[in-house]
């Protein structure tokens, strides 16, 4: 919303500043010219009929309460916190950024038996941290033992590790993931050396005895 103020108030400035420069230093034709305007625009009421000019009315003041609602809620809300003070240093003044509150959460839970992806998310108030964790685990894990473990480690790294207070319990949503089949190759016997040819025995000629 800051950007959006800057934006409209620049634009606002760059039209005030030749329309007041115009009219303070040429104010009789520039009120002629209002004046002219005002007049025709009251004969083009007058003209129309009230069934047309009160509808028409009615919808061009809705259509401005809505942008000026628009605006106020716009205004009015606060931001999302980027960085969150930390409770427990003395003489300074330390802000850890929500990024790294989510990355060190992320990392601390992935690191938990059977977790297969964590999503948290992660904002702050003047109470501290809210934090609300998507978290896929492994079938077949024992769910409230692994929200429980889940709860512990955010609690660990929030409040023990960087120094910061949870505004309340954290939010875990769990969602059990099967894990993917895979289909069983059948195992090939193992194949062993190759087999040497047999030596066959030594002719002999006729009338000669075999060597013994």
């Amino acid at each position: 919303m800051n950007a959006l103020n800057r934006v409209v108030l620049v634009v606002l400035l760059l039209i005030a500043i030749p329309v007041c420069t115009v009219a303070l230093v040429f104010p009789l034709p520039i009120l002629q010219a209002v004046g002219g305007q005002v007049a025709a625009l009251v004969d083009f009421l007058n003209r129309l009929q009230v069934y047309v000019r009160v509808p028409l009315g009615i919808l061009f003041a809705l259509a401005l309460d809505i942008i000026f609602i628009l605006f106020l809620v716009l205004e009015l809300r606060r931001p999302a916190a980027k960085a969150i003070r930390v409770r427990r240093v003395a003489g300074g003044d330390v802000l850890v950024g929500v990024g790294s509150i989510a990355d060190g959460i992320k990392y601390e839970v992935d690191q938990l038996a059977g977790i297969l992806r964590t999503r948290p998310k992660v904002s702050g108030k003047r109470g501290g941290v809210i934090l609300e964790l998507d978290v896929d685990i492994a079938a077949g894990m024992e769910v409230p033992q692994k929200a429980e473990q889940i709860v512990e480690t955010v609690r660990q790294v929030v409040e023990e590790r960087m120094g910061l207070k949870l505004a309340r319990p954290p939010k875990v949503s769990l969602r059990t993931v099967s894990y993917p089949s895979v289909p069983r190759v059948p195992a090939r016997p193992k194949e062993g050396p190759p087999a040497l040819p047999k030596a066959e025995p030594p002719a002999v000629e006729p009338g000669l005895k075999p060597m013994e």
